[in-house]
């Protein structure tokens, strides 16, 4: 029983919802450029990572924003391929990550492609999704001064969308048609939340 004065806790669908409408000003207020770009400074040992990166020593990187001190550090760096990436994402919690992307060109020469990827899993909080998306310009940025070279970013929120099919058609659409249907909404096999699956993004 609630004591004179003290304030009922919001239900579990007063929170979602709450944090809904909290994530849906951000995207408002973005859009109006109400929120500036966040130039947060990337942690030493992540920097080393993305040198590595650059040599060629390793092809994956997992940034993660430390919200506290307003900077990015790395939470991962190794060799995978890319039916390894979806074991790399945590739970309900967005991830910058950086993919250098190996593979065969028309039965041809074996091409290296750099990629941004920005997974955003639906049920992530309002604030850490209003961090990222404030950082990840200026993040990019970064990462190119680095000499990171990325030739493209994506972003994207269900991991089962994540094949070497649906990557390799993104990087190389088959004509314009499809070239111009790919910057709007990629829609996968099954449901994959509001998003929908993969976004595909202007090369950077």
């Amino acid at each position: 029983m609630m004591g004179e004065g003290e304030i009922e806790p919001l239900s579990r669908y007063e929170e979602l919802k709450k944090e809904a409408l909290a994530e849906e000003e951000v995207e408002r207020n973005r859009a109006l450029k109400k929120i500036p770009d966040m130039d947060m400074h990337i942690e030493d040992d992540a920097v080393k990572e993305i040198g590595k990166f650059v040599k060629g020593f390793i092809n994956f990187i997992q940034f993660a924003i430390d919200g506290k001190k307003e900077t990015i550090r790395v939470t991962d760096s190794s060799n995978i391929k890319v039916d390894g990436l979806a074991g790399k994402m945590p739970e309900g919690v967005p991830r910058f990550n950086l993919y250098r992307y190996s593979h065969v060109k028309d039965g041809n020469s074996t091409q290296f492609i750099p990629v941004f990827l920005y997974y955003v899993p639906e049920e992530g909080t309002a604030k850490a999704k209003s961090l990222y998306p404030c950082a990840i310009d200026c993040f990019i940025k970064r990462l190119q001064n680095l000499n990171a070279d990325i030739k493209l970013r994506l972003e994207f929120s269900d991991m089962d969308d994540m094949t070497e099919g649906v990557l390799y058609e993104m990087i190389y659409p088959p004509d314009r048609a499809t070239l111009l249907a790919s910057f709007k909404e990629i829609k996968p096999a099954k449901r994959a939340g509001k998003r929908g699956g993969w976004v595909k993004v202007l090369p950077v």
